[in-house]
């Protein structure tokens, strides 16, 4: 069997078959990569294209983050709590290193934490919040879990985890980051504007020198027709070496079989 192995007709079909192979494992390889941005793609559309709730029409507070909340778009009104205000450090946006600024408001169903935006470096002192009644529209986010290292000073943190500061945080917390894409205030206007009511859009929140953060990727499905595409395509890698080991097995097999001694026929 070994030296049918190693005649150059098998060893040049085996050749051609590894050929196949790795050409049939990169086609694979190349679908299951389409399949998986079709279904970021397919996704990010479904998201986008649900409308904008208030926070409490989508979830409770202490309730479980369910895996639909991410990137959905919610408004959500209340008041900042600007005293605890905290820093997230060790935070990129791009080519820029920063921090998180992440500020509880505090709303009729709870508290919530809204991750405000982006500052490079670490301030020493957060940028401010719009003062009265504010209501963020954003995208809903995880909150995380504990990050280690040695004790930052306040009001510095690692990461954003509610399990910390839950017993330094006013009411009952939901289980939720908004990331916030604006903030509106309603302010008293001047003594000239006759008492009404104006909106500041963000304003503080430009002057801070805030960035807003972008929603994170989502954890997405496979497009099920390009990873079939994918499996398909090694299956014809394997069936190629299968292939290759039933051709070669039957001429040994013919090989083996002794030619039939003739019969001689009496005169």
């Amino acid at each position: 069997m070994l030296r049918g192995l190693l005649s150059p007709k098998w060893v040049g079909l085996f050749a051609l078959v590894l050929v196949i192979v790795a050409a049939c494992t990169l086609l694979g390889l190349w679908q299951l990569g389409v399949a998986r941005d079709e279904g970021h793609k397919q996704a990010v559309a479904a998201a986008s294209q649900l409308q904008r709730a208030p926070l409490q029409q989508v979830t409770r507070a202490h309730s479980a983050f369910e895996a639909e909340f991410s990137n959905r778009p919610v408004s959500v009104t209340g008041t900042y709590d600007d005293t605890r205000t905290i820093l997230v450090v060790d935070r990129r946006l791009g080519d820029r290193a920063g921090s998180w600024v992440v500020t509880p408001l505090v709303t009729e169903g709870g508290t919530v934490a809204v991750l405000r935006g982006f500052v490079d470096g670490v301030p020493a002192t957060a940028p401010a919040t719009p003062t009265g009644v504010v209501t963020v529209e954003g995208s809903l986010g995880p909150t995380e879990s504990p990050r280690p290292g040695a004790p930052l000073p306040a009001p510095q943190r690692r990461s954003v985890d509610l399990a910390a500061l839950v017993n330094e945080w006013p009411g009952d917390l939901y289980n939720v980051l908004v990331l916030a894409s604006s903030e509106t205030s309603a302010a008293p206007a001047s003594s000239g504007s006759g008492g009404a009511a104006a909106t500041d859009t963000a304003t503080a929140s430009r002057a801070g020198g805030l960035t807003r953060v972008p929603p994170p990727d989502i954890d997405t499905p496979l497009n099920l027709r390009n990873a079939a595409y994918a499996v398909q395509w090694w299956v014809f890698g394997l069936f190629a070496i299968w292939m290759w080991w039933k051709m070669f097995r039957a001429e040994q097999q013919a090989d083996a079989v002794p030619a039939a001694e003739r019969e001689e026929i009496p005169a």
